[in-house]
């Protein structure tokens, strides 16, 4: 099967945090804006394209669910997506919570790796093609 796509760029991962005041203090030594987000996350940019986005969960317990939530990958290649799940699934991975538009131009969906770690995958999509034009030429009929 030939490879439907590849890898761009990390997009952002995501980490549980316990106390989201104490994170956000600690993770602007970067430099990078922190800003507060809609519902349980906070942006934290570092660098030019990469995010990390803190999941406040006050009853988070690292030491026995782990730290990662997820990360998110930005793919490029085929805008088949029947296609792209086809390769998915031919590596074992069953897609979840989508394929659907994320509302940031691009269309997402989940997969676990072999040892349950989330992975979100992101497929920019191409602007939408401007249709023939309806206007005429001055002069014509």
């Amino acid at each position: 099967m030939e490879q439907p796509f590849t890898v761009r760029q990390l997009e952002h991962f995501v980490i549980n945090v316990r106390d989201v005041e104490r994170s956000m203090a600690f993770y602007r030594m970067f430099g990078g804006p922190v800003e507060e987000g809609s519902g349980r996350n906070v942006r934290v940019q570092l660098g030019p394209t990469t995010r990390l986005l803190l999941h406040h969960d006050p009853e988070h317990d690292p030491q026995s669910h782990g730290n990662l939530n997820h990360f998110a990958l930005d793919l490029e290649g085929s805008t088949d997506m029947e296609e792209v799940l086809a390769h998915v699934r031919a590596y074992g991975a069953e897609p979840f919570d989508g394929p659907r538009d994320n509302g940031r131009g691009a269309i997402q969906f989940r997969v676990l790796d072999p040892d349950g770690n989330e992975i979100e995958l992101h497929f920019k999509q191409p602007p939408p093609a401007e249709g023939p034009s309806t206007r005429t030429e001055e002069g014509r009929r």
